[in-house]
Parts: C-alpha cells; structure tokens; sequence
C-alpha cells in the first residue's frame, strides 16, 4: 500500500502547455488602470463563469481554480448569480458580448474550456480585460486523465501571470505533519489543502519536513527508532533512509541552496549546537557554533553565504546570523524575550520568525535588525513560518480556529487564509520550491 502511494506521488506528471499568446500592452494598460502591485488587496473584481465542456469535470476544474484565486489574494470573485451571459457564448474575441461583463462590474474575465480526448484532458484559458475591451492571454494545456487539479492549478497561474505579470504559486505544494491518524506523521499537500499524501506511515513522531532545493526530497526528524534522528526520504525512488542518528537530538535540517550541505542541530557531547553534514553520506563537515548556550534551527541565507539560528547567548531565545562558515554570529531581534523558528526570506531581505507576546505570533526582520513587521496578532498562538519560493507569501500554524491547521499569509500579513482541511493536528509546514511533478 505503501509503494502504491509512493507511485501515485511519483506517476504525477507536469502537464504540457500546448500554446500560447500575451499581451503585454493590454496587461500594462489594465496595471496603470488598477493598482497591481502586490497581493492582498483582494480588491480586483474577477468573473470566473463555469467553464464549457464536460459538466463533472468542468466542476470540478472551476472549483481548484476559484479555490486557488481566493488564496491568492489578488482578487474579488464576483457571484456568479449576477451574470447575464447567455448560454453558447465563446470563449474567443467575438464569440461574446462584452457588454454581459460590465452588469456584473467584472475587470478581469477568466474564461475556460475543459474537454476529454480518449484519455486526455485539454483545457483553455482565455483572460481578459473588460473595461479596456482587450484580451490579456490565452493559453492551452494538455494532461492525462485524472489530473484535472493538476489543471486547474495551471490554469489558476496563468490567470494570475496575465493580470499581473508575475508568476502564481500553484506549482508549489507544502509538507507538513499531521495527527490525522493518530500519530505525528509527514504528508503533502497541493496549497489549497486537497491531494493530500503520506510520507511517513511508522505511527511515530515525525517532524520537521524540509525540501531538498530541487523538490526531489524531504528531510524530517523521527523518533521511529527511539532517538530523534534525522530522515531523508526521496521522493523519486520512494525510499527513506535514517541520515544522521548521533546520541542526543538530531533535528531542525535546513538543506543549502546549492543542495551540497545540511545545516542541523545537533547535542554531540550534551551541547546543543549547529553543524552542517553532507547531504547523502551524513558526513560530518562542520561545527559552526560553540557557545555556551543553546544553538538551534539554522536557515540558510538564498545565496548560502549566511546562516540565520536562533541562541541563548544572550541570555533568551533570540535570532542571530552568522556566515556559513560559522563564528561572527550578529543579533537580529531585539523587540521581546522569545523569538525563535526563523525562515529567510528568498530575497535574501528578511527573515520571519515567532515571537512571544503573550501567545506566539509571527513576524519578520530586515537582516539588519530594523523594520520589524508584525503578521498575526489576537489570533491565537501562530508559529513554523515557512516563505514561498517568490517571496510573497508565508505558510504558518495556527490554532485560531480551535484545531491547529496550517494558514497562508501575503508577506505583510494583509490577507491570511486556512489552507489545510478536516481533522487531526496540521504543524510544521515547510513550502516546496516550483515543482515539475
């Protein structure tokens, strides 16, 4: 049963874009027009009609892709109930009125089409501007059968690169560790919270998922052997093996940009301290802290020149980053007496992180300890920040709703929204970079 989920992980194939055209003159129009800068405005009024094809599938393909635009907080999604648009309109520049869109104050139209060809899906997309009557782009895609989520992200992303220009972020998926069954164990899942799959089935305590910088492998801690040792589980050839087991703790993995050394916290002799080993061997590279107190969760800088970790030297849990290297650690927080769990940010340009103000929150910090920006706040405790591969927005736990689960965030913390779904403790989230599969 294992193997066969493994396969089904693995079997997942990136769909094909059959063609394409864009508009780059309607699309700089409509961003004079309407303020575009950045997401969680939720303010761009977008109709998004059933797509015409197959009604089962079509369903469901319109379901991923408004799922994925709400999350995205670029948009407002119109209620369909005020459309006027006759049935049999197109899809194509001619083919319908444009007047139909102005009724329902739609800025943005995002029209699709989703038909079965033996056992392949294809689907179009085509994204308009209503108010400057012009198409912004249109594209096709191409799948197996099975995958229309899989289209629907795509489809999602391209409406989200015609509007604004920048690439959307639903070729991405988080890891994370749940109680569903009982057990802390590692799974996957697309950022809407759905396609969800185990990693780990060893009914113990697993933690702390990290991504390999190609998306072809995680990291994670578990106790199934009795100690917390440090896994690697490889998601291509469905295998995991047991990477560093050293007396004491073996945890907080935080693999480099270029994929050539792990970063880790490890308790050798009783101190806690960060070393880095190398990726496959579990080789000993490095010891790169040796203070007195407690050094843990090290996150690489995006250049790998840095390593941000979080100490007691100071005498309370407080950010510091140091050269990859080690030695020469500088203090980065500085605003209350317990901040931990740091993520840097893909821009190189901040670094999020928890803070405790009563409950736990999260923040960012500019490197240099200024410009602290806070993301939650009377929402219960919020922690494991992780950023998205673009920067623009932050995956974190959060009990707000009663239940932890895990939450996605703009990196100003303007728009926040639960992405995981039903039962069992969701924590530990850790962002992919863009995938392929």
């Amino acid at each position: 049963m294992r193997r066969a989920l493994w396969a089904l992980l693995v079997a997942a194939m990136a769909l094909l874009a059959v063609s394409v055209t864009h508009d780059a003159t309607a699309q700089q129009d409509l961003r004079y027009r309407f303020r575009i800068d950045k997401p969680g405005g939720k303010d761009l009024p977008l109709a998004l009609p059933l797509p015409t094809g197959d009604n089962a599938l079509s369903r469901e393909l319109w379901d991923v892709v408004k799922r994925d635009l709400e999350i995205s907080g670029w948009f407002r999604i119109l209620d369909s109930r005020a459309f006027i648009e006759p049935e049999g309109a197109g899809l194509r520049p001619g083919s319908f009125e444009w007047s139909d869109w102005d009724v329902p104050g739609a800025v943005v139209l995002a029209k699709t089409r989703l038909a079965q060809e033996g056992n392949v899906l294809r689907s179009e997309v085509w994204v308009y501007d209503v108010p400057g009557r012009g198409k912004l782009a249109a594209k096709a895609f191409s799948g197996p059968e099975g995958q229309v989520r899989k289209l629907g992200h795509r489809i999602a992303d391209q409406i989200i690169l015609a509007v604004t220009g920048q690439p959307g972020i639903f070729s991405t998926r988080l890891a994370a560790v749940s109680k569903r069954t009982g057990n802390k164990e590692v799974y996957l899942m697309d950022l809407d919270g759905e396609g969800v799959i185990p990693i780990t089935r060893n009914k113990s305590i697993n933690l702390q998922p990290s991504w390999s910088p190609q998306g072809d492998a995680l990291l994670f801690t578990s106790y199934r052997a009795g100690n917390p040792d440090l896994y690697l589980a490889d998601l291509k050839s469905a295998k995991t093996r047991r990477l560093s087991s050293r007396p004491g703790i073996n945890t907080g993995a935080s693999w480099s940009p270029l994929g050539n050394l792990i970063a880790l916290t490890l308790s050798v002799g009783g101190d806690t301290d960060i070393y880095t080993i190398e990726p496959y061997t579990g080789k000993e590279v490095a010891r790169l802290t040796r203070s007195a107190g407690i050094d843990v969760s090290p996150s690489w800088a995006p250049d790998g020149s840095q390593v941000a970790f979080v100490s007691e030297r100071s005498g309370s849990p407080q950010i510091y980053r140091m050269s990859a290297a080690g030695g020469g650690a500088e203090r980065v927080t500085f605003q209350g007496s317990h901040n931990t769990d740091p993520s840097w940010s893909p821009d190189g340009e901040r670094i999020a992180y928890v803070g405790r103000d009563g409950r736990f929150d999260v923040f960012t910090v500019q490197t240099d300890g200024k410009k602290v920006i806070r993301l939650t706040q009377g929402q219960g405790d919020n922690e494991d920040p992780s950023w998205s591969p673009d920067g623009r927005y932050i995956a974190f736990a959060s009990n707000r709703s009663g239940g932890e689960h895990i939450y996605v965030a703009t990196a100003d913390g303007r728009h926040q929204i639960q992405v995981s779904q039903g039962r069992g403790a969701w924590t530990n989230p850790a962002w992919s970079p863009i995938l392929g599969w």
